[in-house]
């Protein structure tokens, strides 16, 4: 056998990289200790370590600890891994922990067969089928996971899994093929081993590296997330409503509707209620928001009971009925409490991109404009700002209003849904 594939050497270097990464990962999940999925892949990369250091050991202790218990190691240790996987993307169930457990377990009973124990080809084939069962799992959770949290290194990970499970297969095959003499072999020897060894270093390396890189992009993901992300109401915080509407407003120019909601007599709520059933307001009515915006539209919670809905392909008299139909279903709402029913209404004050302008704080002051228009003629309806009197109206609208020149902005008005305010 060729120098690149002496076994001794690969083995000390395989042992080596896994203390390494075991090491680390258990190091970092002493600084991030929410993060099981860590600390579970450290303490399988060690008795990954362990189970190459008792094969390299073979001859030199008994064959029990070499052979049997070396192995209950290495598939602990994969059984582990895929419990950590198990733990990253949120999937554990009851039974997890046996589950990881029950490769060792299975091993032992094969083990257990003294006729079947005998063949090392049939050894090594098992504990490949061990491997390849539990990395096909790790392999499915995560491509279906994917589709949840689009992480780079997810779709990495799937990719080393499969390289790996090629080699297993590979390892299966060659054993079928070109059966091991178990009387040549006094020491960890053969191209099954050598190439075993290849496999297991290669992996041990990727996959702890991209193990890594996967709490990072989550973590880096979350921070995002809660920068761009209103606290209470899960929806996009003003911040992000602007990132999102800024680069479309550049390259659509004059399509889009902006919508402006505030709840009605929010303080009154408050009052009457309490602030804990003003959150429950502001999120109800989030609810409802995000439930009706139709595809592509962006829903903020802007202010304190303020709230914007950026629809980018939608004209005026689009978001007017988008409008008007979550004003219906917010008049609808209301919920029981100990100092009587709560009921809220929202107002709305829309502004087309083709009418107000390409530019934001011009889009914005027109909506606004509107909502004041709808607060002012007696809240619970939705205002739309026009550019001309001309302009037509909506069927089952309520005639327009005189011009307004409130906020800088001059236009005539039309008013959606009237109806009982709070």
């Amino acid at each position: 056998m060729s120098a690149f594939l002496d076994v001794p050497s690969l083995l000390i270097a395989a042992a080596v990289t896994g203390a390494c990464v075991s090491a680390s990962h258990l190091l970092i999940w002493r600084a991030v200790r929410n993060e099981v999925c860590v600390l579970l892949w450290g303490i399988a990369y060690g008795l990954a370590t362990l189970s190459m250091v008792m094969v390299g050991l073979r001859g030199h202790i008994s064959a029990f600890l070499s052979i049997i218990v070396g192995n209950v190691f290495l598939l602990l240790a994969v059984g582990l891994v895929w419990l950590g996987y198990r733990h990253f993307i949120g999937k554990t169930g009851r039974h997890d922990l046996l589950l990881a457990l029950l490769g060792g377990f299975c091993w032992l009973v094969f083990a257990s067969d003294r006729q079947l124990f005998a063949d090392i080809n049939l050894r090594v084939q098992v504990v490949s089928a061990g491997q390849f069962i539990y990395l096909l799992a790790v392999g499915i959770d995560l491509v279906e996971h994917w589709r949840k949290e689009p992480l780079p290194a997810l779709l990495l990970t799937v990719g080393v899994i499969v390289v790996q499970q090629v080699l297993l297969v590979a390892r299966i095959v060659y054993l079928m093929v070109s059966p091991v003499d178990p009387t040549t072999i006094t020491i960890p020897d053969g191209m099954p081993i050598a190439l075993t060894l290849i496999g297991s270093t290669g992996f041990i390396v990727f996959f702890g590296l991209l193990q890594l890189a996967l709490v990072g992009q989550r973590s880096e993901r979350r921070f995002r997330i809660a920068a761009e992300t209103d606290g209470l109401t899960g929806l996009a915080n003003r911040r992000r409503l602007l990132d999102d509407i800024l680069p479309r407003l550049a390259t659509s120019p004059g399509r889009g509707a902006l919508v402006l909601f505030d709840l009605d007599h929010f303080k009154h709520i408050n009052d009457t209620h309490g602030h804990l059933m003003g959150d429950r307001a502001l999120v109800e009515f989030a609810g409802i928001l995000a439930k009706a915006a139709p595809q592509r539209a962006i829903a903020a919670r802007i202010g304190g009971e303020e709230f914007a809905l950026f629809l980018p392909d939608a004209d005026a008299e689009t978001a007017a009925a988008v409008a008007e139909r979550i004003r219906q279903l917010t008049q609808a709402f209301h919920l029981a409490t100990a100092r009587g029913d709560l009921r809220i209404t929202v107002s709305g004050g829309v502004a087309g991109v083709a009418e107000a302008g390409s530019d934001y704080e011009a889009l914005h002051g027109a909506a606004d404009t509107a909502l004041y228009k709808a607060k002012s003629d007696g809240r619970d309806r939705v205002a739309v700002h026009r550019q001309s009197a001309q302009a037509s109206q909506p069927a089952g609208r309520a005639t327009a209003a005189p011009p307004l020149s409130e906020g800088g902005l001059s236009g005539d008005w039309m008013l959606a849904g009237e109806g009982e305010h709070l």
